[in-house]
């Protein structure tokens, strides 16, 4: 039993799963350079996953996170076995880590309002000692998203007339103003930074929030736009103004309970005007996935992401309107 119990056998120094070292493998899904995670299954019966280095921009930030920021989180997160020697190459980096068995992705209210005061606990940690956090995830700042609108303003205005939509000048000038002094006023906080509904889940009544190797230090902003409004192609869900707004209460209400402060209607007009920018940018991202014929999505589930997030822009435009 002592022997069966060395992780570290069960991958090869090429940073590849031992064929000799199990009995099963299962692949769960394909990263950002071909290399995929599995579930996988020992001689002893145990099964774990293992997830290789699956996007080379994030090198060693997961295993950072583990070592340097989990153990003072809330535990929604899968435990670490074993990893790579850090010195490891990037293209022999992996991790291995518990399996928790079948998670369920569907962000339910209930999920979504679980997910919404852990994530005020994260945020309401003081930063101080990670500053080696970068400043940006995967995604480009949201400076770097209204710039882009802005840079390409007839494709953007065409975007918005398809929707029977438009944005005035004076509208552009309200949204910078919002989000610009967001910014100002919103401290920097952990996030999660990849926190769209495939990275949510429960088992057997827990809460799972998967991925951590976007983590980086941002406004809050930017994880509450991923809990609330960032769709996927492979996860579809409908969020309504209703909703919205019970889970944003949530996540006001346990950063009060934490002792942080934030002005209410403040935070919600400020969100408002990120999630028209954030949506915006994302509904030119998805019509650009739809004209690349190498693109991995199927074009139906791309084209039911478009409209779940055009249904989030005109929310939030109408919101702005009213207000």
């Amino acid at each position: 039993m002592e022997r069966s119990w060395n992780p570290e056998r069960w991958v090869t120094s090429e940073g590849i799963l031992d064929e000799q070292q199990i009995i099963g493998r299962q692949k769960l899904y394909q990263g950002m350079n071909g290399r995929h995670v599995e579930r996988f299954t020992v001689h002893t019966g145990e099964t774990y996953i293992f997830k290789p280095l699956t996007n080379p921009a994030q090198y060693g930030r997961e295993r950072w996170m583990y070592e340097h920021v989990m153990p003072q989180l809330p535990p929604v997160y899968p435990q670490l076995i074993t990893a790579s020697n850090q010195e490891a190459a990037p293209e022999q980096s992996w991790m291995i880590y518990e399996d928790m068995g079948q998670l369920e992705h569907s962000l339910c209210e209930s999920t979504m309002m679980l997910a919404a005061a852990h994530m005020a606990e994260w945020h309401a940690l003081p930063v101080g000692a990670w500053q080696e956090l970068p400043r940006v995830g995967h995604k480009p700042s949201i400076r770097d998203m209204l710039h882009e609108l802005q840079q390409h303003q007839p494709a953007t205005d065409a975007l918005l007339g398809r929707l029977d939509f438009s944005l005035s000048a004076s509208d552009w000038d309200r949204l910078i103003t919002l989000l610009l002094t967001a910014e100002e006023e919103l401290s920097l906080v952990l996030c999660h930074g990849d926190l769209h509904p495939g990275n949510v889940a429960e088992v057997e009544g827990r809460l799972v929030i998967l991925d951590w190797e976007h983590a980086h230090l941002n406004t809050p902003l930017w994880d509450v736009y991923h809990l609330l409004d960032l769709s996927h192609p492979l996860f579809p869900r409908t969020m309504t103004p209703g909703l919205r707004a019970r889970v944003m209460k949530v996540y006001l209400d346990k950063l009060k309970s934490l002792g942080v402060q934030v002005e209410r209607g403040s935070f919600t007009t400020w969100y408002g005007a990120y999630a028209i920018v954030f949506s915006l940018w994302m509904l030119r991202l998805i019509d650009s996935d739809l004209r690349n014929p190498n693109c991995v999505w199927p074009h139906e589930q791309l084209r039911n992401q478009w409209h779940e997030t055009a249904a989030t822009l005109e929310q939030c435009i109408e919101h702005m309107n009213e207000h």
